[in-house]
């Protein structure tokens, strides 16, 4: 039996806690062992309570904060490692790739996002560039234990020197699955949304990267009343994008039932102008949604050679071209497939437990 650490700052709910969630939903308990290890306190929004009641995983915590982290954080990892008979451990997340990096264990590290793209536009220019130059040096000292989320993610590595092989996100279609037209009835009762409207929704943080303004304006200028945006999440546009929205669109804010808002959907929209391997569109297209998306390089390779609805960044007229055009049972259909053929968590989980067995091999 193999103990794998996942080492991760926190468990706020999020892309990447999702996707560790599947990894150890679907590991194969007859191989392997695992433990979560978080280096902060949990947030407010922790997804702590999931992982203890559904996936039976020990979750111990170092309760660092960024300051004692830099200073003890190695240190104390180690003595973790040690102490509990680690065979390897998974990281995520720049704090924790940045740790292991200084460790000799067998390692793997997934890279979720292209720090270029993600940090200046989530941290501000500054602290943002700051964060890119950090984990860039770690990326480029770790680089043969790096696993890119996406190809994608990949292939924007290459324009640093890195090649970096990938392991694709995956969806857990046992929780995102379609409902019938009856089922979806009832729940849009239950989420007191209106019957006969067409429901069309979004989800992601209000931050420049995701382009809400473009989804916003888009769909103001399909809809004559008989449809309504549903918009998942929050942050610092928040405002902004309230002052130019009309009474047709709905701001959910962040919850805890996003699977149930998707199933009483119609169709899903993304304007996002970079991505890893977005968890969002997964979700949608597992509850089968037909999807309209920014074209840029994450949500092509979702569809492969498959004719789907893109159009270009930050321009909401074509958007709304595409609104008043797609064929959304056809595009239903092709979101279905494709999830089905290529992205389901437990292959990907697979795919990763079978490299903890290589690399656990290589160090013996």
């Amino acid at each position: 039996m193999k103990k794998i650490l996942y080492l991760v700052s926190s468990l706020k709910k999020s892309g990447p806690t999702n996707q560790l969630s599947y990894i150890i939903k679907y590991l194969d308990r007859t191989k392997f062992s695992p433990t979560i290890l978080t280096l902060s306190y949990e947030p407010e929004d922790s997804m702590i309570e999931y992982f203890k009641d559904n996936l039976d995983v020990k979750i111990d915590s170092l309760k660092l904060s960024r300051i004692k982290g830099m200073l003890k954080g190695v240190s104390e990892v180690k003595r973790y490692i040690k102490n509990n008979n680690i065979d390897l451990v998974h990281t995520q997340g720049i704090r924790a790739d940045g740790i292991i990096r200084n460790i000799n264990i067998p390692k793997i590290t997934t890279l979720r996002n292209y720090p270029f793209y993600d940090y200046p536009s989530k941290f501000g220019k500054l602290k943002g560039n700051l964060m890119v130059l950090n984990h860039m040096n770690t990326i480029k000292s770790n680089q043969k234990n790096c696993i890119a989320c996406s190809k994608s993610i990949s292939e924007e590595f290459k324009k640093n020197n890195l090649d970096l092989k990938y392991i694709q996100n995956g969806v857990d279609t046992e929780k995102y699955k379609p409902l019938e037209n009856n089922q979806k009835d009832i729940l849009k009762e239950k989420l007191n949304i209106l019957i006969d409207k067409k429901i069309f929704i979004t989800v992601g943080s209000l931050i420049p990267r995701k382009d809400m303004q473009t989804v916003i304006k888009g769909f103001q200028k399909y809809n004559d009343g008989d449809s309504i945006l549903l918009i998942a999440g929050d942050g610092f546009e928040k405002e902004i994008l309230q002052n130019i929205a009309d009474d047709n669109i709905r701001f959910l804010g962040n919850i805890s039932n996003v699977v149930e808002y998707l199933q009483i959907s119609d169709c899903f929209i993304s304007a996002s102008l970079a991505e890893g391997l977005p968890n969002t569109v997964l979700e949608a297209m597992a509850c089968g949604l037909p999807t309209i998306l920014s074209d840029i390089l994450s949500h092509r390779e979702l569809y492969e050679n498959e004719k789907a609805c893109f159009f270009n960044i930050k321009d909401s007229k074509e958007l709304y071209e595409l609104l008043k055009n797609i064929d959304l049972n056809r595009q239903r259909e092709i979101s279905l497939r494709l999830v089905n053929k290529n992205f389901s968590a437990k292959a990907m989980s697979e795919k990763y437990q079978k490299l903890y067995m290589e690399k656990i091999d290589e160090s013996v």
